[in-house]
């Protein structure tokens, strides 16, 4: 494997018009939207959800106690193949991008991508590549870090250096590509998926549908030990 250069990006804001707007410029359909979740249990603040929610971003502050999520946990993806498309991250700051990346490159979500737009072409381009390749697919995309360094200056506050060390971290929950339907954690900081749920037929397409989800996404935001969480979803209709 070549030597990967150097790159970082201004991270993104944490809010669903950010994630919004630069999904729909790469080129993910205007019938998809990010939401704020404002709770995993709570029926009445579920409601307001448009359904069904193709994936889900968790943010969550980067002094989690490491120990809790071991790597051992995680797959070793170094082949293209697998149940979800897995891209290593390699940029600084970049993880807003690699759970935004994740959730509309995998499951439900990948059937609103606009063809012929850079998310179309990246993934066609990154499916026969490993982890680390698709990670250079980003690095040399002049596009996508255009299109990245106008979200994030677009955010309500004041957008940090592209080096600066950031308190927060995203990672992704989204659905197994073609008949799997696993539900698996993406972090591109890690070594591979992991599968953390099954969903079963009555949950279709909808991640916040399945208990077995919204227990697993849970009990990762009870083991932060943080109220400084947060949670985006991937859903249909426009916000």
């Amino acid at each position: 494997m070549s030597e990967i250069k150097r790159v970082a990006f201004i991270p993104l804001e944490s809010n669903p018009t950010t994630f919004t707007s630069l999904a729909h410029k790469l080129g993910l359909s205007p019938a998809l939207s990010f939401a704020d979740v404002y709770s995993l249990t709570e029926p009445d603040l579920l409601a307001f959800i448009p359904r069904p929610a193709h994936a889900l971003i968790f943010i969550f502050p980067t002094s989690e106690d490491p120990s809790k999520r071991r790597d051992g946990d995680y797959a070793v993806a170094t082949t293209p193949e697998g149940p979800v498309l897995f891209i290593k991250q390699t940029i600084k700051n970049a993880c807003g991008l690699m759970a935004l990346l994740h959730s509309v490159l995998n499951g439900s979500a990948r059937q609103h991508i606009t063809p012929d737009s850079n998310l179309a072409k990246l993934l066609a381009e990154a499916e026969p590549l490993t982890p680390f390749q698709r990670a250079e697919l980003l690095i040399n995309s002049p596009s996508l870090a255009a299109a990245h360094k106008e979200a994030a200056e677009a955010g309500e506050t004041e957008a940090p250096d592209a080096e600066a060390e950031v308190e927060h971290h995203y990672i992704a929950f989204v659905r197994g590509n073609g008949d799997d339907k696993g539900v698996y954690e993406m972090d591109g900081g890690r070594t591979g998926h992991k599968k953390i749920a099954e969903l079963v037929e009555a949950d279709g397409e909808d991640l916040l549908a399945s208990e077995a989800v919204r227990e697993a996404v849970g009990k990762i935001m009870a083991d932060t030990g943080s109220m400084q969480c947060g949670i985006v979803a991937l859903v249909e209709g426009q916000l």
